[in-house]
């Protein structure tokens, strides 16, 4: 059985995060392309070390396999308190992980005090990642709207499809 852990991300997480924001199968679908260097992710890392939201609504994932030490194999979490974002190492690809992450992500948001006031949570997908459209749908996210051009990244412009989670026993019309 897998072991994970949401914690907030450190700079020691660094070789580790670069490892999946470096392979081009990870940065796929992501708003940036593959980085190619340690420094991008450096900021970036430290970036989501600094911000208020580290800890409390975005997580770095961290696997212990059996007879070994823990290594961050991903992130999850709501990067401005709003909008979901998630990755996770290929080599941890179709085992379930991300399904195990979000099943203890959501119950946590929510049940977190300091995160009351969210009323929903949102995605922006690009429409041809099947496996994360999938997951969040798993989650109860439905769609909400579809956008033509919204963003131009590295594998040129990118559509979007919208998608929300209301917080339980708050349904909005």
């Amino acid at each position: 059985m897998p072991h994970l852990k949401l914690r907030a991300a450190s700079t020691t997480d660094l070789q580790d995060f670069h490892a999946f924001f470096s392979d081009n199968d990870v940065m796929r679908y992501w708003s940036t392309a593959p980085h190619t260097d340690l420094a991008q992710t450096k900021k970036y890392l430290r970036d989501m070390v600094d911000s208020k939201w580290n800890g409390l609504c975005d997580f770095v994932i961290e696997h212990t396999p059996p007879s070994a030490a823990p290594k961050v194999i991903g992130k999850l979490g709501l990067w401005d308190g709003h909008e979901i974002g998630f990755m996770l190492g290929r080599p941890f690809w179709v085992k379930g992980l991300m399904t195990e992450a979000m099943s203890s992500f959501l119950p946590g948001l929510w049940d977190n005090e300091e995160m009351k006031d969210t009323k929903e949570i949102v995605a922006d997908v690009y429409p041809r990642n099947a496996a994360c459209i999938g997951l969040l749908k798993k989650f109860g996210f439905r769609e909400t709207g579809y956008r033509d051009k919204t963003y131009e990244t590295h594998p040129g412009w990118c559509h979007s499809l919208d998608l929300k989670l209301e917080r339980p026993g708050t349904a909005t019309k």
